[in-house]
């Protein structure tokens, strides 16, 4: 199985989940069975300098599963659009995420369908506004 984190820097299993996806400046991708780690920027490869873009960063890899801190309902409808399943996290670096949800204990997020829809969402939204810092 493979899962996709949203990390700040590449420090393979032992990378701090970043607060939210969509500006994350790379993911780490991890192989649960193997525990080989690839490290992918948050950016479309044919246009780097159009800043942060999830879907053209993973759109070509087979990815079983993303988990996030945070991430808005708009990101979160484009990854599941584009197939993808998106778990909160439960812990704060990637190494204990993986055994966390390998126990199957992970929530899968559902888009809000709100009034705060376009707003981050997750266990630290709240007041329209994104609690943590980009």
């Amino acid at each position: 199985m493979k899962l996709c984190f949203p990390v700040i820097i590449d420090e393979g299993l032992n990378s701090r989940i970043y607060g939210h996806f969509s500006s994350a400046p790379m993911f780490v991708v991890v192989d649960t069975d193997t525990r080989q780690t690839t490290a992918i920027a948050n950016c479309d490869r044919d246009n780097p300098y159009g800043g942060c873009s999830p879907f053209m960063a993973l759109r070509a890899q087979k990815i079983d599963g993303i988990v996030v801190d945070g991430i808005s309902d708009d990101a979160l409808r484009t990854m599941n659009m584009a197939g993808f399943r998106v778990y909160e996290a439960q812990s704060s670096t990637v190494l204990e995420n993986i055994e966390l949800f390998m126990e199957k204990t992970f929530p899968e997020l559902l888009v809000q369908n709100s009034h705060l829809e376009g707003t981050c969402s997750g266990k630290d939204a709240c007041d329209h506004k994104c609690s943590h810092e980009h």
